[in-house]
């Protein structure tokens, strides 16, 4: 692979993206797609070529792909679906077609459209951890929080409970409290669920991010960062448990650094 086409979203993801790929296979030329509103700007300086675009114009990335000659294709970083949907009226005739051929509005149903779309001009997409494998939740404890038997015991408990909820499709964050499901992500993403689930049960709550069975890691990645663990530390959580090979950590070393400092481990399961 000589060339790969980035389409990128928010956070951290596609920096960190780029900068692995380049690491380890450096005359690998990268042609991104930034998203307006939601694509740190500093991605330029980690790509070859960037070209920006609105939330709604799917064909135009396709287009500029085409164009660039590009035969490979990684989507990294979410795009916010409330600027999907606000964009609505800008949206390109690619993007209404799309919506039109889909029967529910679920992240999986629209990216996988995206998807065919594009496979269909030739293209194919990339498992988006792809170069990422040193930045993946390894299994057990990935930090040296002590881990008590009690503990142990109750994700042992609530684990069967979270997979089944996450294979609903209906989000890949579940927050327990003393064995209970507490709350379940929907579209705010997972720290507006783990504040859902406080302003409910309090401190000492669990928070499981996991894939579903056949996830599609080409575009619904699991991602834990920084910002996320700075939250369990001001609410209180008992411990972070994340799908092992799967769940992706940004800034890992001081997600690990300072999730340790604060005692609450990180499991991968």
């Amino acid at each position: 692979m000589k060339k790969i086409g980035l389409i990128a979203g928010n956070r951290n993801f596609p920096l960190l993206f780029s900068s692995q790929a380049k690491l380890k296979q450096p005359s690998l030329e990268i042609i991104a797609v930034a998203v307006k509103g939601e694509t740190q700007k500093k991605l330029s300086k980690f790509v070859d070529k960037i070209f920006w675009v609105d939330a709604g114009k799917v064909g135009t990335a396709l287009e500029i792909f085409l164009r660039e000659k590009v035969e490979k294709i990684v989507l990294v970083g979410q795009i916010s679906p409330y600027r999907i949907f606000k964009d609505r009226k800008h949206w390109d005739e690619l993007m209404r077609k799309i919506f039109k051929n889909i029967s529910d509005f679920r992240p999986h149903s629209v990216f996988s459209e995206i998807i065919r779309e594009f496979e269909f001009q030739g293209l194919s997409f990339i498992n988006s951890i792809t170069f990422l494998e040193d930045c993946l939740v390894k299994e057990g404890v990935n930090n040296n929080v002590k881990v008590d038997s009690s503990l142990e015991e109750e994700i042992t408990k609530i684990l069967p409970l979270a997979r089944r909820i996450v294979d609903l499709d209906i989000g890949q964050t579940i927050v327990f409290k003393d064995k209970a499901v507490v709350a379940v992500e929907a579209l705010e993403g997972t720290d507006n669920t783990i504040k859902r689930a406080y302003k409910i049960c309090g401190p000492g709550f669990l928070v499981v991010k996991l894939a579903k069975k056949n996830q599609d890691l080409r575009f619904d990645v699991p991602v834990i960062g920084f910002k996320t663990i700075k939250l369990l530390k001001n609410l209180g959580a008992k411990a972070l448990i994340g799908e092992k090979n799967k769940t992706l950590i940004l800034d890992k070393e001081k997600v690990l650094s300072v999730s340790e400092k604060v005692n609450i481990p990180l499991i991968g399961v």
